[in-house]
């Protein structure tokens, strides 16, 4: 535009450039303008210069300020003229580039018309054949793509001979590799239906491997054979499945040995019997040992020793084998970063793999999906740590809050129940009631449930938390026939026991990533988390064992009994009877648990344990609500307690039995005097308020006065005031 203004300007004053002037006679003719013309740029110079006229007009004056106008409009546009020239090299440079771009684009414009031209000659020269040619040489490409996933799908479906070969052979990483291989083949033309059978047929066929390899895994324990089995080995870590084959290992051993003593026990039994009776055969291990005789103990001994001894060989070559294939992975891995990590990993096979070896499935651990994806996580976390030690104090910190998860979620989802800890039972103890506050406060968020929409500020305040672990729904905690849910309570309970026997044996390598100033947070970690797991089991199984019999029925069967009796009874009362059927009931459904989950010993014992307790007080509570009871009643009582004593032993193996002490103390404190009651009081801190009242008003009501009566009901106060 500028350029265009100055052609303009230019020819506009091509005659005033011509014309002679003198700059200083320019110059005053300049300064002669008034200086508002130049006050503003909305100086509107027609009205200024109307206004100025008089109000009688002359023609001469007119023409006289109209030539006195044009000259300072000549002098002004001179000046600027002037200006512009001065830069004109510039302009000009910048005109001759517009001339340029105007000549291109003519120049684009003829190029673009014969393209056009030779478009439309090109398009009029193409025939309908020609499109058909390659529309057919598209075909044909398409057809030879086809053509090869047929012949690759022809291949996989033929795959099945030489599988069977391979396993005739007993080349069973092989098969295995080929059968993944050819899975891996099949999920690319799964557009194509016949491959739906196809991967079906190779997903059966790996079943068949795995069950073949169980089936050479079982040869091992008689007949160790090197090369067989790091085959099976092999094939079982192409698998995935290394563990499962510890496992198997384990039971086939276990199983070898059971069946070779069998079988040579029964062999010298028949022998001595002179027949094969089958009824030798169903006998157990320990019965067929009694039927051998005295002359054939020696021989069959010798045989006995001579079978375990193969067996025992194969389990020394299986266990040299292990030893040596770990020291070769050790060797291989110690040239990258996680030497320290296999290293640390083969310390722990060999630790524990004769005791694995021996393992049954009666002590095998209880886990869940959870706690196996737990401990994976703790070795990728193990990993990390020994590759990147400067954030091993973070990496630690990550692990402990995800062992105070998933402990704070086992004790909300089976241990959380305040109708009983309001009432004083099963309260857990003050270090599990400290860890988990602790827990709830820095972990978990709670109001994420509640406000849903909360703002901005709450969520970044709560962003380090994570929301409250909710339980499955179709996880049942209410029916009795499934004692409240025990397989599940038990399933979780333990596995998280287990998570923490982990983590203990991880504390020394833990200790030793673990930089020196954060080793209190470590200890600080096991000491009041890791080691509260075992204390979970209290909280967990009370509520089970407090549903499980019906305590509230037995108090209303113990209201009805009339303790003021006459005469000594031979007869417990019927309350005793109906509290022991309940235990039956219990013991019943116990095992019927039992053969869905196997319940621990140690679980069964705790049940146990809680139930006793918890009738036994339910035992002092019913006595402590008698109003009236005479010596032959508390003799009753005796009768009653010691009936049901006596029963009970028979259901359990708990020795002693919980709280006896505490049903007996209470009633033979019903014999007490007046003097030995004070000081009976003052020493037994155990009992309820309500418990010592009831002594007072019962045991020693007719026999005393009001003084001495408002004295032991004093006592009894002084004793329960700091308990409010």
């Amino acid at each position: 535009m500028e350029v265009i203004f100055f052609c303009f300007l230019k020819e506009e004053l091509r005659e005033s450039w011509e014309e002679p002037t003198d700059p200083q006679a320019q110059q005053e003719i300049i300064n002669s303008i008034e200086e508002v013309y130049f006050s503003n740029d909305t100086f509107d110079i027609v009205k200024y210069e109307l206004e100025r006229l008089p109000p009688v007009l002359s023609l001469q004056e007119l023409e006289e300020h109209r030539d006195k106008l044009k000259q300072q409009q000549a002098a002004v546009s001179k000046k600027v003229a002037d200006l512009i020239l001065e830069k004109q090299p510039a302009y000009v440079q910048e005109l001759e580039r517009v001339t340029s771009l105007q000549n291109g684009l003519q120049l684009a414009a003829v190029i673009c018309t014969d393209g056009r031209r030779h478009l439309n000659i090109a398009k009029e020269g193409f025939t309908q054949t020609s499109l058909g040619l390659l529309a057919n040489q598209r075909k044909r490409q398409l057809l030879i793509g086809l053509l090869k996933s047929l012949r690759t799908i022809k291949t996989l479906q033929r795959t099945d001979v030489r599988l069977s070969e391979m396993l005739e052979e007993e080349d069973y990483p092989g098969a295995i590799q080929l059968c993944l291989e050819c899975q891996k083949a099949a999920s690319t033309f799964k557009h194509y239906s016949c491959i739906s059978e196809l991967n079906s047929k190779l997903q059966d066929t790996l079943e068949q491997i795995e069950e073949q390899l169980d089936v050479a895994l079982s040869k091992i324990c008689k007949n160790f054979d090197i090369n067989h089995y790091t085959k099976v080995q092999q094939a079982y870590r192409l698998l995935g499945k290394t563990q499962t084959a510890m496992d198997q290992l384990h039971m086939h051993f276990t199983q070898a040995i059971h069946n070779t003593v069998f079988q040579v026990v029964l062999g010298y039994v028949e022998l001595c019997a002179g027949n094969t009776d089958t009824k030798f055969q169903k006998l157990q291990y320990k019965d067929l040992c009694t039927h051998i005789t005295s002359d054939s103990y020696i021989p069959c001994l010798a045989d006995l020793c001579k079978a375990l001894w193969e067996v025992m060989l194969s389990y020394y070559r299986t266990m040299q084998w292990h030893e040596n294939h770990d020291q070769d992975e050790a060797a291989t891995v110690s040239s990258d970063g996680s030497s320290v990590v296999g290293t640390e990993e083969n310390k722990t096979l060999k630790s524990k793999k004769k005791s694995d070896y021996s393992l049954n499935k009666g002590n095998a651990p209880i886990l869940t999906n959870t706690t196996l994806n737990v401990v994976r996580l703790v070795g990728k976390y193990m990993q990390m740590m020994n590759i990147l030690k400067p954030i091993a104090f973070d990496v630690i910190h990550f692990m402990s809050q995800l062992f105070d998860y998933y402990l704070y979620a086992v004790y909300t989802f089976f241990g959380r129940n305040d109708t009983f800890e309001l009432t004083g039972l099963g309260l857990s103890s003050s270090r599990l009631r400290t860890t988990l506050n602790r827990i709830q406060e820095s972990l978990i968020d709670l109001e994420v449930s509640a406000d849903p929409t909360g703002t901005l500020t709450a969520a970044e305040e709560r962003k380090e938390k994570v929301p409250s672990p909710h339980l499955s729904h179709l996880v049942v905690l209410t029916s009795g026939n499934s004692l409240y849910g025990l397989a599940e309570r038990v399933v979780a309970t333990e596995s998280l026991v287990f998570l923490a026997e982990q983590f203990e044996c991880l504390q020394p390598h833990l200790d030793a990533v673990m930089p020196a100033a954060k080793k209190p947070f470590l200890q600080q970690f096991y000491s009041q988390t890791v080691s509260t797991a075992n204390e979970l089991r209290k909280p967990v199984y009370w509520i089970v064992a407090a549903k499980a019999i019906d305590y509230e029925q037995m108090l209303l069967l113990m209201a009805n009994v009339k303790w003021d009796v006459k005469e000594i009874m031979s007869q417990h009362n019927v309350y005793v009877d109906s509290l022991l059927k309940e235990f039956e009931e219990f013991n019943r459904r116990l095992n019927e648990v039992s053969k869905r989950v196997r319940v621990p010993l140690v679980v069964s014992n705790i049940l146990w344990e809680h139930c006793i307790r918890l009738a036994n007080r339910t035992l002092v509570e019913g006595y402590a609500n008698v109003k009236k009871c005479s010596n032959e009643g508390r003799a009753l009582m005796q009768l009653d307690f010691q009936q049901f004593l006596m029963k009970l032993e028979k259901l359990t193996d708990i020795r002693p039995i919980p709280d006896k002490e505490f049903v007996e103390t209470y009633i033979k404190a019903y014999y007490l005097t007046e003097n030995d009651m004070e000081r009976w009081i003052k020493e037994h801190r155990e009992y309820s308020t309500k418990h010592l009242t009831n002594l007072v008003n019962v045991c020693l009501g007719s026999h005393i006065n009001k003084k001495a009566r408002q004295k032991l009901l004093a006592a009894i106060d002084d004793i329960d005031r700091p308990k409010r």
